[in-house]
């Protein structure tokens, strides 16, 4: 899905969630800290093929419209009015809304590992779900009225982590009510994240714009257990590693001949001079010098 350079895959254009939505002008954030909220959002226009990565476990629920969902192993999911769907983090998403006669209008609610993880403590359940991980829920009558609750109110303070953790366990308790199958398929999600080879995981994503701790929420680890479990398996910060990565696809690029300012712009950097400073941290040369060896 990435974009293509001269034969060389780089980065591609998409939306990291749940970060990449808390300044656009159709999400109201409601409570959100880090990759940790609740966001309410409204779409007046259509909008196609917005691909996205989901670095948090996310439920969505549908005030009004209805959103198309198909994932990247093309499995397709539409919900409407009044339901809801359950989307575990590393999930690879294009949404589309398509105007009708009315405006969508949603929330999302996105969990990272350590709330999740909480939750789970403290309910009963079976050996987790063999099903596939993206789940439709039922929607019962106490959930419909924490949704209309939510409407009424404007917290003074949108990033206390302490309320939001507050209000995503009730919002999980509400859903384990009337899907008691909800905490066997997140169970299952946790427990194959448990078992993750970090490098390899790195290896097979890294060339996607995420920050370290979006990283950390997709592998199911803390920021700190993160980088302390990747530095011990690779002798490098996940951040030294992944420049590293990236240069390699810029050399190679650069060698199937694209320039050096075509090359910074894909891999993120707005300054040129930028760039080419971390390469050379990298390769010891210059860009230029690398391409005349």
């Amino acid at each position: 899905m990435g974009k293509r350079n001269k034969g060389v895959t780089i980065k591609p254009n998409f939306y990291s969630l749940p970060k990449a939505m808390y300044n656009l002008d159709a999400i109201k954030p409601l409570l959100f800290n880090d990759n940790n909220a609740i966001l309410h959002k409204r779409l007046t226009s259509s909008m196609l093929n917005m691909e996205k990565i989901i670095v948090s476990h996310s439920i969505v629920y549908v005030i009004s419209g209805k959103v198309e969902i198909q994932t990247y192993a093309y499995e397709n999911f539409t919900i409407n009015e009044g339901e809801m769907l359950f989307m575990p983090r590393d999930s690879y998403l294009i949404s589309d809304y398509v105007k009708e006669n009315e405006d969508m209008e949603v929330y999302l609610f996105f969990f990272d590992h350590s709330i999740s993880s909480e939750f789970l403590q403290h309910i009963k359940f079976s050996k987790p779900s063999t099903k596939n991980t993206i789940l439709k829920l039922n929607v019962s009558n106490n959930m419909h009225s924490y949704i209309h609750n939510l409407k009424s109110i404007n917290y003074e303070d949108t990033h206390n982590s302490h309320l939001l953790k507050s209000k995503l366990f009730e919002f999980l308790h509400l859903i384990y009510e009337s899907n008691k199958d909800f905490a066997s398929t997140l169970s299952r999600y946790e427990h194959l994240k448990e078992e993750i080879d970090i490098q390899e995981y790195m290896l097979k994503h890294y060339n996607k714009n995420l920050s370290i701790s979006d990283w950390a929420s997709l592998s199911g680890h803390s920021l700190s257990t993160f980088n302390r479990r990747f530095k011990k398996s690779s002798q490098l910060s996940p951040k030294k590693w992944i420049l590293q990565q990236n240069m390699r696809l810029a050399h190679e690029a650069l060698k199937k001949g694209s320039s050096v300012s075509e090359c910074a712009h894909e891999f993120g950097y707005a300054n040129t001079s930028n760039f080419i400073k971390a390469f050379k941290d990298i390769y010891k040369k210059t860009p230029k010098q690398s391409m005349l060896t």
